[in-house]
């Protein structure tokens, strides 16, 4: 069945209802003007009749509409056909029978299909056969003017009929319309992404859309004539209360975005409204309320957000940590080339200038690999190392810095001990975290690297005595986030790209990175690298 038929239906049962208080009404009103005039018997018959009329009522609340309709109309059938026997049994001609229409008329509206047709032209000749058993009773016989009374009866009857039966075909048919369009208005509603539903004054849900239904893990009928406080959780609805509130006492529309825990279990970002909806007399008679999940959206602006912070901290290593020994290069060789110093006098400067052009080269090396790696450009390729060959060949590197710093660099890695990763990553990886420990460890600090091995894992620990770092800023190295440029303790200098590029690196390559820091105290990186491609993690 059709939702539109169950529709007619249901308004169908609701106008039959109505007939029959109207009809349980009636009686009692014809009973009390039957005693009036001094009548026994008639207002026995109208109680009887509103007993029999009320078991219609009874059989509606049940269920059994089908049996109630057919019940409804033979009763009221008989009922008239008795009282019209019965008055011209006494000798009273009030025609009776004549309300035998309405009985025609109530048939077309309450009975389905072929059956309303013969019930309507069985009901006429019941009346057809009261006007000719009148006719009898005044011992008339059957004459001109009778036959005339009967056709004028017949004329009747048929133009009701035809009247009756057009406009309930009309009814039908704009009422099918009507819910074509409800249907399509559903449709649309259950289409779209967005959370909406409609609730009166009270809070009372009138109408819901699917998707509203399926994020509270109901049915939309057991929204439609609840209260808001029974279906919302406690933390919701307080929440939102004060909102629904404002939206009908300032009739204005009240927006909201928050993240939402919902009864599923999932957390949205929600980006929503209550819209109050304003009657003829310029009264708020209901509130739509419409919830949007803008997770992705509040992501993506979050995504953007740190995107822009990067590109100013980008813009911040280029314009310092590049440019500046760029300057000085350029100084450098403007004084020579005006011979405002000597030769010798320039080469004293060599070693200053090696240390700058370095951390320069390494600077750009960053930015590059940083970028290559940003655009999905750096592919892994792992293979066996050694880990203490590649240790020991990348603190070598610092050499110079160590003993003018007077750092104690003890390196404790088994010649044999190898490890399954990119080589070229390991050694960019090792070469930032020594430079790093080096970097921000005062003079006559130390600086310790370990490697052990597990069943599945080669760890590689790089520890110092140095400055250590905030819990802060753990966090965002983890996050792999560009750090500030910040000198180190002999005012060695970098990008701040070497541990976001290194931590990308490792995890390319499958190793768990952990970081435990305290200010004052120094820092400990260890690396978990698998120790074969079997040992590689998912």
């Amino acid at each position: 069945m059709s939702f539109a038929t169950n529709s007619l239906d249901k308004r169908r049962i609701a106008l039959f209802n109505y007939l029959i208080f109207f009809c349980v009404v009636a009686s009692l009103a014809l009973g009390i003007v039957t005693a009036l005039l001094g009548l026994t018997i008639q207002p026995i018959m109208c109680l009887i009749a509103c007993l029999l009329f009320s078991v219609s009522f009874i059989l509606n609340n049940v269920g059994k509409v089908s049996f109630s309709k057919g019940y409804f109309i033979s009763v009221g059938v008989a009922l008239i056909i008795s009282a019209s026997l019965l008055y011209l049994n006494q000798g009273l001609f009030v025609e009776v029978e004549n309300m035998l229409y309405a009985g025609m008329a109530i048939s077309m509206f309450l009975i389905n299909g072929v059956r309303k047709h013969i019930v309507y032209w069985v009901i006429f000749a019941g009346l057809i056969l009261i006007k000719v058993l009148s006719f009898e009773v005044v011992g008339a016989e059957l004459g001109t003017s009778h036959v005339l009374v009967l056709v004028n009866n017949l004329v009747v009857a048929s133009i009701l009929y035809l009247f009756l039966y057009v406009f309930h075909s009309i009814l039908v048919k704009a009422f099918d319309k009507s819910n074509q369009h409800e249907q399509t208005l559903r449709s649309l509603i259950d289409n779209v992404a967005v959370l909406m539903a409609l609730v009166d004054r009270e809070g009372t849900y009138i109408l819901v859309n699917q998707n509203y239904a399926d994020r509270f893990k109901r049915s939309r009928r057991d929204f439609i004539g609840r209260n808001r406080k029974e279906i919302l959780s406690e933390n919701i609805f307080e929440k939102h209360e004060p909102m629904f509130q404002e939206a009908l006492t300032t009739g204005q529309q009240v927006s909201f975005l928050e993240e939402t825990l919902l009864p599923d279990g999932s957390v949205i970002s929600a980006k929503g409204k209550y819209e109050p909806i304003i009657n003829s007399e310029g009264e708020v008679e209901s509130v739509a309320i419409c919830v949007d999940d803008v997770t992705e959206l509040v992501k993506a602006h979050k995504a953007l957000k740190v995107a822009n912070e990067t590109k100013d901290k980008l813009f911040s290593i280029i314009a310092h940590d590049i440019k500046s020994p760029l300057n000085l290069f350029h100084s450098i060789l403007n004084l020579n080339h005006d011979d405002v110093i000597s030769k010798e006098q320039f080469l004293e400067y060599q070693d200053s200038l090696k240390q700058r052009l370095y951390s320069l080269t390494e600077t750009v090396d960053e930015l590059l690999e940083w970028a290559r790696m940003q655009l999905g450009g750096i592919s892994a390729y792992p293979a066996k190392v050694n880990v203490s060959s590649i240790v020991k060949e990348n603190a070598d590197l610092f050499h110079t810095l160590i003993v003018r710093k007077n750092i104690d660099l003890k390196i404790n890695t088994p010649g044999d001990m190898e490890a399954w990763i990119d080589e070229n990553h390991f050694k960019v990886a090792i070469r930032n975290l020594i430079h790093n420990a080096i970097k921000y460890t005062n003079g006559g600090g130390t600086v310790e690297i370990e490697s052990d091995q597990t069943e599945d894992d080669t760890i590689v620990s790089i520890s110092d005595s140095g400055i250590g770092m905030t819990s802060e800023t753990i966090d965002s190295i983890i996050k792999k986030e560009i750090q500030k440029s910040k000198a180190g303790t002999d005012k060695e200098m970098g990008a701040g790209l070497g541990l976001s590029l290194s931590l990308g690196l490792l995890e390319k390559n499958n190793c768990d990175i952990s970081v435990t820091s305290e200010p004052d105290k120094g820092t400990k990186f260890q690396i978990k690298i698998p120790k074969s491609s079997r040992n590689k993690k998912s």
